[in-house]
C-alpha cells in the first residue's frame, strides 16, 4: 500500500507540475499573442505613415514643379520680349496742364527693363518655392507629428 500511495503522490506532484507548466506556457503564449497584436498595429501605423508621406511628397513636388514651370515660362517670355512687365507710374513733370486726352482716366504704365523683370521673376520664384516648402512642412507636422500618422 505504501508503494501505491507513493506512486499516487508522485503522480499528483507530476500532475501539479504539468498543470503549473501548462499555465506558465499559456501565460507566455497570451503575452506573445498580445505582443504580436501590438507589433501588427505598429506596422500598420508605419505603413499608413509611409503612404501619407508619399502622398504629401507627390502633392508638394507637383506644386513645386508647376510653380517652377510657370516661372520659367514667364522668364522666357520676358527674355524674348513676348511678354513685358510694367508697373503703374505717374510722371507729373511730363504731363502738360493744357493737354486733355480721352485716356487721362487710364493708369500710366512704365515698362521695366528686361533684366529688372528677370530679377523680379527670380524673387517670385524663390518666394513660391519657400511657400511650397512651408506648406509641405506644415502638412507633415499636421499629418504625421500631431496626429501620429493616422488618418
Amino acid at each position: 500500500m505504501r508503494i501505491t500511495l507513493g506512486i499516487c503522490a508522485a503522480l499528483a506532484v507530476g500532475l501539479l507540475l504539468a498543470l503549473w507548466r501548462l499555465d506558465h506556457v499559456s501565460a507566455k503564449l497570451n503575452a506573445s499573442t498580445e505582443r504580436v497584436g501590438v507589433l501588427e498595429a505598429a506596422n500598420a501605423s508605419r505603413k499608413n505613415t509611409q503612404r501619407l508621406l508619399a502622398q504629401l511628397d507627390t502633392e508638394h513636388t507637383k506644386a513645386l514643379t508647376d510653380a517652377q514651370t510657370a516661372n520659367n515660362q514667364l522668364r522666357t517670355a520676358v527674355a524674348t520680349g513676348a511678354r513685358r512687365l510694367s508697373v503703374k507710374a505717374t510722371c507729373p513733370a511730363v504731363r502738360t496742364a493744357g493737354t486733355t486726352t480721352g485716356l487721362d482716366h487710364a493708369d500710366a504704365r512704365a515698362e521695366l527693363d528686361p533684366a529688372a523683370g528677370a530679377r523680379i521673376i527670380a524673387i517670385a520664384n524663390d518666394g513660391d518655392e519657400g511657400l511650397i516648402a512651408l506648406r509641405a512642412a506644415q502638412d507633415y507636422i499636421t499629418a504625421v507629428c500631431l496626429k501620429g500618422g493616422t488618418q
